[in-house]
């Protein structure tokens, strides 16, 4: 009999996943909506000092096993964010706890491997197979992110959001950012969505690289490689400024390392272009009043700028 599967919720996308999964032949249980109790669990479960997106990727998967999944899958980086940790770490927490499951992770950067990691989830998978459905997900993707570009694209005020990638794609822990920016009149770019990062992922795996004059400007700054997208994040930060953008907002999660590593990096490309940045810490602690009250008067002072020049 076959096992039913799960995965930690990713913002918008999780539909799209559970669909892929569904069309490759796994039996998907759709993981359960972020909830107080998601976060409790995660919380309560996880070391006190590691970052948010791991207690939260904790909490759902424990609410999923309790749902009757017996077959958990998370992305494994194989690179240098602490990502390629949280399989064996989160498997032996839950496992300690009594709950029954085994964990697939993922390897989202070697194509053999990747491939081998699917056909755990679906014995009969065949690369044909997979290379269809992988491809047609990637088009309702790349849809879902371009309708999302196009609301308010021709608003006076436009923002740049990087940051950590969870936090950034899961609405749930942003409490919504984009929406609200949104709600407000401001064009929005969120470069980091899930169809940029999977292009990435493509040229990563193909051994592409892409050397832009924004990425030789970054360099300058902080010319070492560090774990997740920072370094990425700096990239698109210094091609905000060149494009003008009124300012940007950086979402990282309490105790991220790489974002916290390059966070004077950012905030001396922001004066040095003269760019209003706002970064903003996201934990279980965050008060959403707090969250709006920090967006509004950025916005406000973002307007009173452009009045001025």
């Amino acid at each position: 009999m076959q096992e039913k599967f799960s995965f930690p919720r990713y913002g918008k996308y999780t539909e799209l996943l559970a669909d892929l999964f569904r069309n490759l032949g796994a039996d998907v249980i759709t993981p359960p909506q972020i909830t107080k109790r998601t976060m409790e669990l995660g919380t309560k479960y996880s070391p006190s000092d590691i970052c948010y997106p791991f207690k939260i990727t904790l909490g759902t998967m424990i609410e999923a096993v309790e749902q009757g999944a017996g077959l958990i899958a998370i992305a494994n980086s194989d690179g240098w964010c602490i990502l390629r940790c949280y399989s064996v770490v989160q498997e032996q927490i839950m496992k300690d706890l009594g709950y029954k499951f085994e964990m697939c992770p993922i390897n989202i950067r070697k194509p053999i491997k990747f491939f081998r990691d699917m056909k755990r989830i679906c014995p009969g998978l065949s690369t044909i197979k997979l290379i269809k459905e992988v491809i047609r997900f990637f088009k309702k993707v790349r849809e879902l992110d371009e309708a999302e570009k196009n609301i308010n694209k021709n608003a006076p005020i436009k923002i740049g959001i990087i940051g950590e990638v969870y936090v950034c794609n899961e609405n749930i822990l942003n409490m919504d950012l984009v929406g609200r920016l949104q709600r407000m009149g401001i064009f929005v770019d969120r470069w980091l969505c899930l169809s940029t990062n999977l292009s990435m992922l493509l040229q990563d795996m193909l051994g592409m690289t892409n050397i832009t004059k924004f990425g030789k400007i970054a360099k300058k700054y902080f010319p070492q490689r560090i774990g997740g997208h920072a370094n990425e994040n700096l990239i698109k930060l210094i091609s905000y400024a060149e494009k003008k953008y009124d300012g940007v907002i950086m979402l990282k999660p309490f105790a991220c390392n790489p974002e916290t590593a390059i966070e004077p990096i950012v905030e001396k490309i922001g004066r040095d272009y003269n760019m209003p940045i706002l970064c903003l810490s996201i934990d279980e602690a965050t008060l959403e009043t707090h969250f709006q009250t920090r967006i509004e008067s950025f916005v406000d002072i973002l307007k009173m700028s452009k009045g001025e020049r």
